[in-house]
């Protein structure tokens, strides 16, 4: 009777460990982000912020690399590589371009927080 109870007891621990993992599985597919998403937010920059056609290249590679790096780290590093780079992203941009993104605070905030 004791053998059938540990059994028991140990089946029930494996099964809710199994779909805590699931589950936790199955939020980060939702968060990760997509190449769907990427050209989105690159022609809401490109609409809202003049540029010439070499920065808007260079701004979707560099949107395509985060999303590349932020889709395979590990979920505590995803924040601080999001941020580099939001910085990235923001350093190819002119004075005059910053305060136009910055008009659009949405935009700002979708490009350079996580």
């Amino acid at each position: 009777m004791k053998k059938i109870i540990a059994i028991a007891a140990l089946f029930l621990a494996f099964s809710f460990n199994a779909n805590a993992q699931l589950a936790s599985k199955a939020k980060a597919k939702t968060e990760a982000i997509t190449t769907e998403s990427i050209v989105k937010d690159h022609n809401a920059l490109t609409k809202l912020v003049t540029m010439d056609e070499s920065l808007k290249k260079d701004m979707m590679t560099l949107l395509n690399m985060r999303m590349e790096a932020v889709n395979s780290a590990r979920e505590e590093d995803k924040k601080a590589i999001f941020d580099r780079y939001g910085l990235k992203l923001l350093g190819g941009l002119t004075p005059d371009q910053l305060n136009q993104l910055k008009g659009n605070r949405d935009l700002y905030t979708k490009l350079t927080e996580y």
